[in-house]
């Protein structure tokens, strides 16, 4: 399946280039920081999946969507939730929030595999031994883009509008809500247990009623998330 990645940042270029290196299945045959050199790649070749950003100089990924006759199948990849909307409304696979996790990233592109195997039934989604590498998303803390590694992560702790994540190495703070950063972890590993706190389910050494202990930190349940917590708790008992 051959992909266009078109946005203007060169890191987000970069991130998206990392997550289709886990699937063999997917070649990369361009990379556009503006939509005006994108839409002139278009029409010279066949492109099967476009990873567009929306907010770009001269020309919008939304106004380039608009342009294309033979759209490929398109997933939007934007910092900005506001045009959710009119992008599903233009068909897209899906729309991704930056930054992007390779959780949620596998699962746009599966998307993409089932829609193309309704067309064509002898195509197969990419199997997960696709990911070789430890899942990661970034932040942005003090003016530069960190890495965070899935596998590290212990909990993240609220502070009214900022994050703070903690892990194995170290505590890191970022300007969002713990609302948001909830839909960006995977569910099956990681678990809203308070208003003011998610926890890795990996990391807990053992758990109450009322509370649960990761690497010495005792952590209050929350009564409104209680009962969701321990059922998922409690499936893993033996």
């Amino acid at each position: 399946m051959k992909c266009l990645i078109v946005d203007d940042e060169e890191l987000a270029i970069k991130v998206i280039e990392k997550h289709t290196s886990h699937i063999e299945e997917l070649e990369v045959v361009g990379t556009y920081t503006n939509a005006m050199d994108a839409f002139a790649a278009l029409q010279k070749e066949k492109i099967d999946l476009l990873f567009l950003d929306i907010q770009m100089p001269k020309m919008s990924g939304l106004s380039l969507i608009k342009s294309l006759t033979n759209k490929p199948h398109i997933i939007l990849t934007t910092a900005h939730r506001e045009f959710a909307l009119e992008g599903y409304e233009l068909d897209v696979v899906d729309y991704l929030l930056k930054p992007i996790s390779l959780d949620k990233f596998l699962r746009a592109v599966g998307k993409v595999y089932r829609l193309e195997s309704q067309l064509s039934p002898n195509i197969s989604s990419p199997s997960e031994k696709m990911v070789s590498d430890p899942a990661f998303f970034y932040i942005k803390s003090d003016r530069q883009f960190l890495k965070i590694l899935l596998e590290d992560v212990l909990y993240i702790e609220s502070l009214r509008n900022h994050v703070k994540i903690i892990t194995t190495s170290g505590n890191h703070i970022t300007l969002q809500g713990i609302s948001q950063m909830e839909e960006k972890l995977p569910p099956q590993h990681f678990l809203r247990i308070h208003r003011s706190y998610i926890v890795a389910l990996s990391k807990i050494s053992h758990f109450s009623q009322t509370n649960l202990v990761i690497n010495g930190k005792t952590l209050g349940i929350g009564q409104i998330y209680r009962e969701k917590v321990l059922k998922r708790l409690e499936a893993d008992l033996i």
